[in-house]
């Protein structure tokens, strides 16, 4: 799974009310996000869920693949 890759999609958002981009930074298993408020934050942590869900589901696809 590439962390870097979706915090830096996670980067390219903006806050709708302040007009703020946010601060992803990967670590060894997540991703801290630093942004202006509590809503933009919640809004990035299920956009960064569903994103690493979608790399795990496709981590998987590919391990599984073989075994075919």
């Amino acid at each position: 799974m590439d962390l870097k890759k979706i915090a830096q999609n996670l980067e390219r958002e903006k806050c709708s009310k302040h007009n703020e981009k946010p601060k992803a930074t990967p670590k060894k298993d997540s991703i801290d996000i630093s942004c202006c408020c509590q809503e933009f934050r919640t809004k990035l942590t299920n956009k960064m869920t569903s994103e690493i869900k979608k790399e795990v589901e496709n981590d998987l696809k590919k391990l599984f693949k073989g075994f075919r």
